[in-house]
């Protein structure tokens, strides 16, 4: 694949009088405009022709791009006449788009791993026939006020969630990006002529006419937009601080392995139920500080109430929604979750046999931050590991990562240090945030 489409036609009404004067794609970031910043992702990435839709102030950006042989690229300007939407827009580019393309919009600053993504597409069209297109999805730390996707465990989009959201609603915090990978397919479903929006019209209303047309790619990578003057000035800081440089999946970065019960929510002993579910004291704020830093923060936790049969594996994935919810409500987030569904001990009432199994994956064996490693491209020498038990303890002795304990939970009460600190050195700390406090100083 080698052609991307750009929507850059907004108005920026948000942005106040700088919008009247400046499209949003031109803004500057760092002394360099974002569109700058996009057309080197896609030339690093081995795009070639790259069509950007204008309309608001388009002849400064067609000014700025030229050709687009000095960025090594093939560029050209479409101006709508008037404007159609997201959706429209593309629609309006039709005849030039006859295989796979990528489209992002220009109010959008990204350090993403692209080749990551075509890749995935790639494999999602092998595996499902009727793909129309694959959509980017990230955690961020306002979900509320974003819309939202639900999707399968084998990542395909079974609904939109768009804005406002219901306070009674639990959600995952997948939140739709303007970063897709589409087919042709899609101009069977954009009226011609029409004023339409991707996320709010089009891939609703394909996924309601067609099942299995989209794939959700989940990405930590940084994707935000620069659409208020608040947002313009904390991309500025993340460039201008280096942040933004190292967030691509194509770099190394530490994490926080963080157990779940007892570190992250009250430990109430084989939890199960949605509405046990209670996070602790100051944990959205520890999180917040992860987010805020160069590491990751990934969830490893063992669930064995699957195979003991007090709950299904979906009952485990509804008491994430929350845990994710109450989170995105203080403005954090997680990175990653991956739990283990297995117990080995067999022979028990009521037990689901399907995985009463001796796996890989259950603490204090390390197959679930050994996915975590593979699928973020965690640089494990740096990361750390927080826990609240020996089980935690041994876990990050297997992984060769430090451990820090809290006394929440079950406080590492099962640890004896002076027998253990040779072999699995030992930090204890009062809870989730000192302990991220004691990870983020070092």
């Amino acid at each position: 694949m080698n052609t991307a489409v750009i929507i850059a036609g907004g108005k920026g009404t948000r942005m106040g009088e700088r919008g009247r004067r400046v499209p949003k794609a031109l803004l500057p970031i760092a002394g360099k405009p974002l569109l700058e910043y996009q057309l080197n992702l896609l030339k690093s990435h081995g795009f070639k022709n790259v069509f950007i839709l204008t309309n608001h102030l388009g002849e400064h950006i067609e000014k700025f791009c030229g050709n687009g042989s000095r960025f090594g690229l093939s560029i050209r300007c479409l101006s709508e006449d008037l404007p159609l939407g997201t959706a429209g827009a593309v629609k309006s580019a039709e005849k030039h788009l006859t295989t796979d393309f990528l489209v992002l919009y220009g109010d959008e600053l990204m350090q993403v791993d692209l080749k990551r993504l075509l890749a995935f597409h790639a494999r999602q069209k092998v595996k499902h026939k009727t793909l129309v297109g694959t959509l980017a999805v990230h955690p961020n730390d306002h979900p509320m006020d974003s819309n939202l996707v639900e999707m399968s465990s084998d990542n395909l989009i079974l609904s939109f969630l768009t804005k406002p959201h219901s306070p009674e609603l639990w959600f995952r915090n997948l939140v739709s990006t303007p970063l897709y990978v589409l087919t042709p397919k899609i101009f069977e479903y954009i009226p011609e002529g029409t004023h339409a929006d991707f996320g709010r019209d089009v891939f609703p209303n394909t996924l309601r006419t067609q099942k299995n047309s989209f794939v959700a790619y989940f990405t930590p990578e940084y994707i935000k937009d620069i659409g208020t003057p608040e947002r313009l000035r904390e991309v500025n800081r993340d460039v201008r601080s280096g942040r933004f440089g190292k967030m691509s999946l194509q770099h190394k970065r530490p994490a926080i392995f963080l157990d779940r019960d007892g570190v992250i929510n009250k430990e109430v002993g084989n939890l199960h139920h949605p509405q046990d579910f209670e996070l602790l004291p100051d944990v959205a704020k520890a999180i917040q500080s992860i987010n805020a830093s160069d590491y990751f923060a990934v969830v490893i936790s063992n669930q064995p109430v699957v195979a003991k049969g007090l709950c299904s594996f979906d009952d485990v994935l509804h008491i994430h929604k929350k845990m994710e919810t109450l989170l995105g409500r203080e403005g954090a987030k997680l990175d990653g979750i991956y739990f283990c569904p297995h117990h080995p001990d067999k022979g028990f009432k009521g037990e689901n046999k399907k995985y009463k199994i001796a796996c890989d994956c259950r603490k204090p064996k390390t197959g679930m931050l050994e996915r975590a490693v593979k699928e973020l491209n965690i640089d494990v020498k740096k990361s750390y590991f927080v826990g609240d038990s020996l089980r935690d303890a041994e876990t990050a002795g297997n992984a060769r990562v430090p451990f820090v304990g809290v006394k929440t939970g079950y406080g590492c009460k099962d640890i004896d240090v002076a027998s253990t600190k040779n072999r699995i050195p030992i930090t204890l700390k009062k809870d989730l945030l000192r302990a991220v406090n004691f990870i983020l100083r070092k």
